[in-house]
């Protein structure tokens, strides 16, 4: 099934992101069937975003979208589409290097930024007709998906506030700083630690790190899932609050 990748929900409700999708050529012994083409772009909602498939046709890239595969995978000869921690691990070790790829920029980079990573899986029809494959797409925003900019290296922080991580609502939801929010991410720091930290010690290390990292005494922060500490991201997001 396809899942949000990245940060799990923590003190900050932190959310990460997903996608994925699924059209293309049309051999059913091969297990690239139904297979998109890395660079295309789609244009979904966050309905859409969640789902474990995406058939819907490609779209200019010139003109609106909300999506772009960046790495189309195929899956290991031991793994199947019904395990669901190994399928996370898996797309998690495939997606993250493209996106610091894609964004040039580090983990660190990528965590003050708003875009978020995701996967989807063939359908159950492109299943049987034996495609074997993972799809990683890059996103923006994550209580409601934003248009992605034309131009999508990020350069060096502060981003631009369409770009940019801070979290909306009662529920502290992921969303661009030019819309409205509450809180903006202002640090992302290296956690340091042989192996995941509990989350006790997440909190721990969050109130003692995050205090001088951020520029209001009301601050919240987010920490990643054990999935994505595996994976390379070693990332603690500390927000400030805003006055919007």
């Amino acid at each position: 099934m396809t899942r949000r990748l990245g940060l799990s929900a923590a003190v900050a409700a932190l959310v990460a992101a997903t996608l994925a999708t699924g059209t293309g050529p049309a051999n059913a012994a091969d297990p690239t069937y139904g297979a998109p083409v890395v660079g295309q772009c789609f244009d979904m909602d966050v309905e859409e975003l969640a789902a474990n498939s995406y058939v819907e046709a490609p779209v200019d890239c010139a003109g609106t979208h909300t999506a772009r595969t960046i790495v189309v995978a195929q899956l290991p000869a031991d793994l199947t589409y019904d395990r669901f921690a190994p399928l996370t691990r898996f797309a998690l070790k495939t997606c993250f290097p493209e996106q610091r790829k894609v964004l040039r920029t580090s983990m660190l980079g990528m965590r003050l930024s708003a875009y978020n990573i995701g996967y989807f899986i063939p359908t159950p029809e492109q299943q049987a007709a034996g495609a074997r494959w993972l799809r990683c797409d890059l996103v923006l925003g994550g209580a409601s998906l934003e248009p992605l900019p034309a131009k999508l290296a990020l350069g060096k922080p502060p981003y631009k506030k369409s770009v940019s991580r801070c979290l909306t609502g009662r529920d502290f939801r992921l969303t661009v700083c030019s819309d409205k929010h509450t809180f903006r991410a202002t640090a992302a720091i290296k956690v340091k630690a042989s192996r995941y930290p509990s989350e006790k010690a997440w909190k721990r290390i969050g109130t003692q790190r995050c205090r001088s990292a951020v520029t209001s005494r009301s601050y919240r922060f987010g920490w990643p899932s054990k999935a994505a500490w595996k994976s390379g991201d070693r990332a603690l997001i500390c927000y400030s609050k805003t006055r919007r």
